[in-house]
């Protein structure tokens, strides 16, 4: 078995981001690392990327991104991108995925996030005889996985 090494940061599970040998993002390898996670634990609803350091992405990685929005919004969850530099930022607001994914500054940011309940989800009001013995929610919580083996100095800089 091999390893993704990934962190949890409020809600979410947060997978690094692959790099090619150029040092630019592989969205392949990116979209590879999210099917494991997924296949390996079907529950998780809350997944970003961390983009630290990064400076841009190309297009490969917004459509990797939308990929992975459509999988989670199904699940009623949500995909993030953690984006420390406000060029990467502006860049992923400019081609509009801020109507469709998370763009976070910071883990402070990020570890903030209360996702909001579909109407769906939503619990009956509390004027009805159900709302008062419904069993409370807890709230999403995200876990480790463990998938593919990276070597960390990869990402180190």
């Amino acid at each position: 078995m091999t390893q993704i090494y990934t962190k949890n940061v409020g809600l979410f599970l947060v997978l690094p981001a692959p790099l090619n040998p150029t040092g630019a993002f592989d969205a392949e390898r990116f979209k590879s690392n999210f099917r494991s996670i997924m296949s390996h634990d079907a529950g998780f609803r809350f997944v970003a990327v961390d983009l630290s350091g990064l400076d841009f992405v190309y297009s490969d990685a917004y459509n990797a991104f939308m990929q992975c929005h459509q999988e989670l919004s199904n699940k009623n969850g949500a995909f993030a991108v953690l984006a420390d530099k406000d060029s990467l930022a502006n860049n992923l607001r400019k081609v509009g995925l801020e109507r469709f994914i998370r763009i976070f500054m910071s883990e402070a940011e990020m570890t903030a996030f209360t996702p909001i309940e579909s109407p769906k989800e939503a619990a009956p009001s509390a004027t009805t005889p159900a709302a008062a013995n419904a069993p409370k929610k807890d709230p999403p919580t995200a876990r480790v996985a463990v998938v593919e083996q990276i070597d960390p100095s990869v990402y180190e800089i």
